[in-house]
This record gives C-alpha cells, structure tokens and sequence, in this order.
C-alpha cells in the first residue's frame, strides 16, 4: 500500500515521504476503501508542522503517521458487523469524513463516517464535500449567534479568505440567506476570478490601497456587526477597524496568513474575537 508519512513534525516539503506500508487491519465497524482521492486542507498541513493553529500536536507513532482525514474512493471491504441497513458493499462510491490516514492508496474509516455518493457528484467533488460543508455551518451558526438581537435583518458581513473554498461556500450561502457579504482577497487577480465563478456581492483586493475605504462604502452605511476570518495575521487587525463598536464580533476559523494575529484594536472598541474549529463538532 502506497501512502504519504511522515515520522517527525516540521515542514510538510522536508518531512513528507512516499512509501510502501501494510495494509491496516479492517475492525468490525470498519470498511476499506480504495482512494481516488483525498484533498490537501489547511489544517492537514498545520498538523503536519505540529503549528499551535493546529492545537494539540498529533501523535507520530512508531511506524509514522499518515495524515488527511477525507476522501473518497470504493468501498473493497466491509466490516463483520458494520449495519446492513447502511448499504455499504463491495463496489460502493463513497465519500467519509471524519477518519485517519486519508492519504493513501486506501483508508480503513468508521462506517459511521462514509456516505455513498450519487452518480451526480464526482468523487474530486465527494472528497472535499464534507469538511468544508460542515465548517461552513460551524461558522454562519456561530455569526448568526453572535448578531445583536435587533440586528438580524439587513446584515452586512465581512467575508476574508473569500476565494477558498469553504470561503466560496460561505459567501454562497450567506448570500442565499439575504446577507450581503463583502469578500475579501489578497489580490485583484483573485478578485476577478472569485467575481467572475461567484458575480453578486462585491469583493475587494486587500492588497490594493484604500480597500477599507471601499468596504465602508459597499455597506452603504449599515453597521457591521459580524466578521468571518479565516486569515488571522495583520488583516484581522484591519478587520476589526470596520466593525461596529461594543456590539462587533469576528467569528475565526483558520490562520491563512500565517501571521502573528494583531488583536491590539479588540479591547478599546470592545470587540470580540470568537474562535470556532471542527474538532468540537466532531466530539
């Protein structure tokens, strides 16, 4: 079996190997499945470098670790007690999440954890489908919670990391809900290309001057109560200068930026900053 290792936390590009291993023992509540593909996440690289984004470090054990937690493939093998009424077989389309050691020629994964896929949904489309849907649900609950109770109409939210791909699903279906989001990206480049996939609500270069000038003009004078950030670093500082004092909250779910994050505006204008991860909704 084919997987990507690694024996020691660091650098992904020094630490990361390709190599033969055994095949995992399939348990009774298990099935096997043959991987077509599993994506790269930032939080698979974060693990990787044992980053404090990460929180706890994983466990590297003697024979190595093998990271990603998502996929899909076919199923080859099912455990003696997996649930019939799952319709899990031999030959099954499948994605899953959550389970271990994604990047591999195949997975041993928790039945509980595979969903079998139409023929409508492409596996590269399968493989990404669940972690980032759920991350996304994780943060518009918590911004929806975080709105003053006289401000849940008419909202005005910020969107960083806008052109990624739970990004891209967040702004969806914000915009679906009657929120008028404002995208933020790094570059013009991707500022084109995230209007031209997803046209609608504006998105703004920060990396262009006078993009927080921009921003206040697109909300057309509403109060901006609630940031969605997924970057951290010195745009969370930038962040927080547009929000609406004692009631503006920014809801973080990533460090993209790999910065050291700047809360130096949060305690004067009485901000705050509410960390959410998809580790809770796993437990």
């Amino acid at each position: 079996m084919r997987r990507i290792v690694h024996y020691q936390l660091g650098e992904p590009a020094r630490v990361l190997r390709v190599e033969d291993g055994p095949s995992t023992l399939l348990g009774p509540d298990q099935v096997r499945v043959r991987l077509s593909y599993a994506p790269i996440h930032p939080g698979d690289l974060l693990g990787i470098m044992g980053s404090p984004a990460f929180g706890t470090p994983p466990t590297i054990a003697s024979g190595g670790r093998v990271p990603g937690f998502e996929g899909a493939g076919v199923v080859s093998e099912v455990g003696a007690k997996v649930d019939p009424a799952l319709g899990l077989k031999q030959g099954l389309r499948v994605a899953f999440f959550p389970a271990s050691g994604a990047w591999s020629d195949e997975a041993v994964v928790p039945a509980s954890s595979v969903v079998p896929l139409p023929d409508s949904i492409p596996d590269e489309v399968g493989a990404q489908m669940m972690n980032n849907t759920v991350t996304a649900l994780i943060v518009i609950r918590a911004a929806h919670d975080s709105l003053p109770p006289d401000a849940r109409t008419g909202v005005v939210t910020l969107l960083t990391g806008a052109g990624s791909a739970v990004g891209r699903l967040i702004g969806k279906v914000l915009t679906e809900r009657a929120v008028k989001v404002v995208r933020l990206v790094r570059s013009e480049v991707s500022a084109a290309r995230l209007t031209s996939v997803l046209p609608g609500s504006p998105v703004f270069a920060t990396e262009v001057a006078g993009w927080k000038d921009r921003v206040r003009a697109a909300a057309e004078g509403a109060k901006i109560h609630v940031a969605i950030d997924s970057v951290g670093g010195r745009l969370l500082g930038d962040v927080a200068d547009l929000l609406a004092e004692r009631t503006g909250t920014v809801i973080n779910f990533g460090s993209l930026g790999g910065e050291t994050s700047d809360i130096r505006l949060f305690p004067p204008r009485s901000l705050t900053l509410k960390g959410v991860v998809l580790g809770s909704w796993m437990q």
